[in-house]
């Protein structure tokens, strides 16, 4: 992790330090333009990196899903879930076309057969999809949320910078969708700048902390 935020950190400064082969304020704002949509690509990419790498290391650990917390064990079994909740899956004992539908009847054939499997189920290793993050085109704050909900961590630890990243996003896609043409000055982009990076240092040390001290497991080490 701290190899990519080293290279993307990098990669950021090297276009922000073409500015100076530029001459005047609106070249400049102009060019700050790109580098927003730069900011947001490196930001969204980081994020959907980092929380699959955390996700593969839990994974890796190859603990049985019992020993985790109820979340991590939740986004685990998102298959299994998904059988759950799938109507069309019946009773064959009470599947008779003489009869009307019992929808109760089949939810309930649903849940005794998802009790049944429950005892296997938790004592299988732990595996978490590559599908289980998805920053969904579009990181807004509450997108971030979700994906942090999923495995299992804080979903507030980024409230502070909830309106800049929901602007960021909004920025971007005005930039991108060429429906806005004023330039970005460099306060605004000096701003942006220093949430992204912060986000990206953040995140890593609050995976390295859940990692080092066990945070995933139900019962965590203090």
């Amino acid at each position: 992790m701290e190899d990519e935020l080293l290279w993307r950190s990098e990669e950021i400064n090297f276009f922000k330090s073409q500015l100076l082969n530029l001459n005047g304020e609106d070249e400049k704002k102009k060019y700050r333009k790109s580098m927003v949509l730069i900011l947001y690509s490196h930001l969204e990419g980081f994020i959907k990196s980092v929380l699959g790498n955390y996700a593969q290391y839990l994974t890796e650990l190859r603990k049985k899903r019992e020993e985790f917390d109820y979340t991590l064990i939740a986004t685990s079994m998102n298959a299994e879930f998904k059988a759950y909740d799938n109507k069309n899956s019946k009773s064959p004992l009470f599947n008779n076309k003489k009869v009307p539908a019992d929808s109760s009847i089949h939810g309930l054939y649903r849940r005794v057969n998802l009790l049944e499997s429950s005892s296997n189920l938790l004592s299988q290793p732990l595996v978490i999809e590559d599908s289980a993050i998805d920053t969904e085109s579009n990181l807004w704050y509450i997108v971030l949320q979700k994906n942090l909900f999923k495995l299992g961590m804080p979903t507030d630890m980024f409230e502070e910078h909830k309106n800049d990243i929901d602007n960021l996003v909004n920025r971007r896609n005005t930039i991108a969708h060429g429906s806005k043409t004023d330039g970005v000055t460099e306060t605004e982009y000096k701003k942006w700048e220093n949430i992204v990076k912060d986000i990206m240092e953040s995140i890593v040390k609050k995976i390295y902390f859940y990692a080092n001290n066990e945070k995933y497991l139900r019962v965590s080490n203090e």
